[in-house]
């Protein structure tokens, strides 16, 4: 999606009636357009998700602009280093009809009828995969209340 310079700039409140389904809202994309702007939902330490839409008036393509992508790698989550989590946001992506994965972004194709309910659920998704730098953290506490629960005694002691 290159950059946001051809893109008309959205302010806040109007990417987020956007994204809360707002049909009045969506009814600018049943012309062609270009358009962008931040959500609420931050990258943490990195900035506000963008979401960037293109509408030829009956389709739209709504992508991330490729920061989600980025934003897991600078947290040492490489999809094409990591295949567990590869295959966890592959799954995570393809349950969202429309939505899927390419040069680095991922994006949604969706009519401009269905953008009230798709968008929305593409938003979620970004979100929840943002929240996947935690699960390795997450699982390291199970594993370490598991070993405490057994009573295995390391070098150390008992954790």
């Amino acid at each position: 999606m290159g950059g946001s310079s051809k893109y008309r700039q959205l302010d806040i409140s109007e990417v987020m009636l956007l994204v809360a389904g707002d049909k009045d809202a969506a009814a600018r994309l049943t012309e062609p357009c270009a358009l962008v702007g931040p959500t609420v939902f931050t990258y943490p330490g990195k900035g506000p998700v963008l979401l960037f839409l293109k509408s030829d008036g009956n389709r739209v393509r709504a992508t991330d602009g490729g920061s989600l992508v980025k934003y897991l790698e600078s947290q040492g989550q490489d999809l094409a280093v990591d295949s567990i989590l590869s295959r966890t946001v592959f799954h995570a992506v393809r349950e969202v009809a429309g939505m899927g994965m390419g040069n680095g972004a991922v994006h949604l194709e969706t009519s401009v009828e269905e953008l009230t309910e798709t968008l929305p659920q593409f938003v979620q998704t970004i979100i929840e995969i943002i929240g996947l730098r935690h699960s390795k953290y997450k699982d390291a506490l199970v594993q370490l209340s598991q070993r405490h629960g057994e009573g295995d005694s390391g070098p150390w002691g008992t954790f």
